[in-house]
């Protein structure tokens, strides 16, 4: 079922694995000729070699220029904040991605918190002028300056994105206010792998809900570096959230995945091990995922034996999703034979694709169907689906929804799907709907970017239908 809480911390998973980019080559023959650069050490274009294109250099070769490399900037073993920055400079202009990955790896293995905000300002000049990698060194850049001075990288990085925002007239929201977000949710991965208990206290008096669930993201994947009993125990520590617990659901889903590196047969065994309902649903969820993709058969066999438990609602919704994308119908039959809570997710993934794949045949099965929660949430899925082509006709089957709140909610999305296309006739349909004024000032309100249908799921397969 597509009913995403929009969770921007879904962004960041790529930028924690912490790809790095562009290296090259340094040259061992121009050393006399580095440029000065404001005083430092730098080595200009002096460090680039000439050698003929398809050239293939030995270890021995990268491992004297990456000590060269070094020499250039480091001074009573340790790299000053001016030079840190001549270094990252310089280590932006090599094009070998290879030695580029080991210049900036020697780089964090030098980093201080004295020169880590001329190292982390360095590379996020460079990445606007659009040289190099770019983003994955500045997230990794963050997280290691988490690691030696968390307290001081969060300062300094909430300082900088103040003034930012000053600059920009207080928006705050644009590329650089997004970027600002995700550095600092690097920061506390890092502080929350040398300092779990440091970083979760400083998360937990953050006051913006939305800010605080990106930095409890950062803090679980810090803890994990350090295995999952540690995050687990963070994740189980955190209150409830509005969204009915999908929150914690996606951190449990996020640990899971950590389990499933391990094999799915232990990650389904850890699965077992988790007591408590709160954090075994994302768990049990992120793992049904991944087995229905290995083997369907096995998978849904596994998954039936949860169905009775609110955690396994979660699980019966991920692989009645998987698995409707091939075969709806199929998806029906093995709902039938799951009790009611869990037949109803089954039945509203079921719906949502063969509304897809053919909205004649799904409106006529539903013709058929006594009153059931079961129908209620096909309904939902089957209208708020066809109201992308057909509103008029998605909002009639929505007002045959029995359950209030699921019928308010569908009505909800459908109008807004409809008032998006055609305010005319929309504006005359609510102006008689009886909606409350909460759900018609959410219909008529400016549409802002990505709305959250069609987009992959809720985050650790949702909560249960109606809650």
């Amino acid at each position: 079922m597509n009913r995403s809480a929009l969770i921007p911390v879904l962004l960041l998973t790529a930028g924690l694995a912490f790809g790095l980019g562009w290296i090259s080559k340094p040259s061992q023959e121009n050393d006399g000729n580095a440029a000065e650069a404001g005083g430092s050490k730098s080595a200009g274009s002096a460090f680039r070699s000439n050698r003929p294109l398809g050239a293939i250099r030995s270890s021995s070769d990268e491992k004297g220029g990456v000590k060269e490399f070094l020499s250039q900037y480091t001074s009573g073993g340790m790299i000053s904040s001016e030079d840190m920055t001549a270094a990252i400079e310089q280590m932006r202009k090599e094009n070998d991605p290879i030695l580029r990955r080991k210049l900036f790896t020697e780089l964090l293995e030098n980093l201080t918190p004295e020169n880590a905000q001329a190292a982390y300002v360095a590379l996020q000049n460079g990445r606007r002028r659009g040289r190099g990698a770019g983003d994955d060194e500045l997230r990794l850049m963050a997280h290691a300056w988490g690691r030696i001075d968390g307290p001081g990288a969060i300062k300094a990085l909430t300082d900088m994105r103040a003034e930012r925002d000053g600059e920009e007239g207080g928006r705050g929201r644009g590329r650089g206010g997004e970027r600002g977000g995700i550095d600092l949710v690097s920061v506390l991965s890092g502080w929350a792998t040398a300092d779990g208990a440091a970083a979760a206290n400083y998360v937990s008096g953050v006051e913006d809900e939305r800010e605080k669930s990106m930095l409890s993201y950062g803090v679980v994947r810090g803890m994990m570096v350090n295995g999952v009993d540690e995050a687990m125990a963070y994740v189980s520590s955190l209150p409830q959230t509005e969204d009915g617990g999908r929150t914690q659901n996606w951190y449990m889903s996020t640990i899971a995945s950590e389990m499933l590196e391990e094999g799915l047969d232990s990650a389904k065994a850890w699965v077992d091990t988790i007591n408590d309902p709160n954090l075994r649903g994302g768990a049990l969820s992120r793992v049904a995922e991944s087995a229905v993709r290995d083997d369907l058969e096995s998978a849904v066999e596994w998954v039936t034996q949860y169905a009775g438990d609110e955690a396994g609602q979660r699980a019966v919704n991920r692989v009645a999703n998987e698995w409707a994308e091939n075969d709806p119908q199929a998806v029906l039959s093995w709902a039938d034979s799951l009790p009611d809570a869990a037949k109803a997710e089954a039945y509203g993934e079921a719906f949502e694709e063969w509304t897809r794949q053919d909205a004649t045949a799904a409106g006529d099965f539903l013709t058929g169907m006594e009153p059931s929660s079961a129908r209620d949430s096909a309904v939902e899925e089957f209208s708020t689906t066809l109201s992308r082509e057909e509103p008029a006709t998605a909002i009639q089957w929505a007002e045959t929804i029995s359950d209030e709140k699921m019928r308010t909610d569908a009505l909800t999305q459908v109008a807004r799907s409809w008032f998006y296309r055609d305010r005319e006739a929309a504006s005359q349909w609510i102006e008689t709907s009886g909606l409350p004024q909460e759900s018609i000032e959410s219909i008529t309100a400016e549409r802002r970017g990505f709305e959250g249908r069609g987009g992959g799921g809720r985050p650790g397969g949702g909560g249960p239908r109606g809650r």
